[in-house]
């Protein structure tokens, strides 16, 4: 796959996101203005919304004792202290650390930020800010781990629709984790992954969803989760990062978490990295397909002319050296750079 930024993972670089609410019909009010600097903890977005007409409906209607009619309260005239009565009001926190540029018609902002970023081959679900959490089995006195809701639950190996459930259950708001089977993916998001990914407005297509953002960093399947990226989740466990799980191949777009880099890391001098996704000598590669799928390595060298795989198909290929110490041969189309 060809990612937005040109690799998977990206240590460093200068990125311009719109935090926003995913949500539709409702009032999204900006705290902020263009030029001011904001912390990912800050409030930036206030939305507004009537409540739910299940919730407003509690009148029962009089020719039918014990049955509720939503019409009741829609068709009475309301008073300015009931209809503030009846506003649900929630902030929203930036996500990122940076400098707000910009402020859109549908009342989101737009944060210049310096920051890592992870982009997933898949993922599902509206915008989310959220404290990165490191999913373990145990902790260090054998009791299960608390996760606060409100997390960003990080697994490094494949998820399953079990965990998927529980995950929602316990308040947490987004899980990063290596892959998943398509049956699982699907029986949890209760629509068709195909029409999903192919959706020509991939924003609108998450509004039907669960309350669960997820992004999958190796796709579908049973794939580990690659050290670096697992090491780059670690590193930067605790801080606040911004999760967008929209997906769609139509119009290129692929989850990804920013991680708004400290302070400290941002130095004079400091430079961003400018991916390239050419295959050269040295670079690193994962491997997308085929018998090596999800494998590391780095590229020793490239064939210049076509090479016959067992399969009977002859393709440019690379010869990598992989993490593991050994070395193949896979085609050219197989891989792609990460660093």
């Amino acid at each position: 796959m060809t990612y937005l930024l040109g690799w998977s993972v990206i240590p460093q670089i200068i990125v311009r996101r719109e935090r926003w609410s995913g949500r539709y019909r409702i009032s999204s009010i900006p705290l902020v203005q263009p030029g001011q600097t904001v912390q990912p903890d800050q409030a930036v977005i206030r939305i507004e919304r009537l409540k739910a007409i299940e919730e407003l409906a509690t009148i029962p209607h009089l020719s039918l004792p014990g049955v509720v009619d939503p019409s009741v309260n829609i068709q009475r005239p309301m008073s300015a202290s009931n209809a503030q009565e009846n506003i649900q009001r929630e902030v929203l926190p930036a996500g990122l650390r940076g400098r707000v540029v910009a402020v859109t018609q549908r009342g989101g902002v737009i944060i210049e930020s310096h920051a890592a970023v992870l982009q997933g081959s898949i993922g599902a679900g509206n915008q989310v800010a959220g404290i990165l959490t490191m999913w373990q089995p145990t902790d260090a006195t054998g009791q299960a781990q608390v996760i606060p809701p409100g997390a960003l639950l990080v697994v490094p190996g494949p998820l399953n629709l079990a965990m998927l459930h529980r995950a929602m259950a316990s308040g947490i708001i987004g899980v990063i984790a290596s892959s998943i089977s398509s049956r699982d993916l699907e029986g949890f998001l209760r629509a068709d992954l195909i029409d999903l990914i192919s959706s020509v407005d991939a924003e609108l297509a998450q509004v039907p969803l669960p309350p669960l953002t997820v992004l999958f960093t190796e796709g579908l399947g049973t794939i580990a989760m690659p050290v670096r990226t697992i090491n780059l989740l670690s590193y930067y466990q605790g801080s606040i990062a911004l999760l967008t799980g929209a997906t769609s191949v139509r119009q290129g777009v692929f989850p990804e978490l920013v991680i708004s880099l400290p302070p400290k890391e941002v130095q004079e001098g400091w430079q961003p990295l400018q991916p390239d996704p050419a295959v050269i000598l040295g670079s690193q590669v994962r491997v997308c397909s085929g018998e090596y799928e999800g494998a590391i390595g780095t590229v020793t060298y490239l064939f210049t002319h076509q090479q016959t795989f067992l399969s009977g198909v002859q393709a440019r290929a690379t010869h990598l050296l992989l993490e593991d110490g050994s070395m193949v041969t896979v085609p050219l189309m197989s891989v792609e750079r990460i660093s």
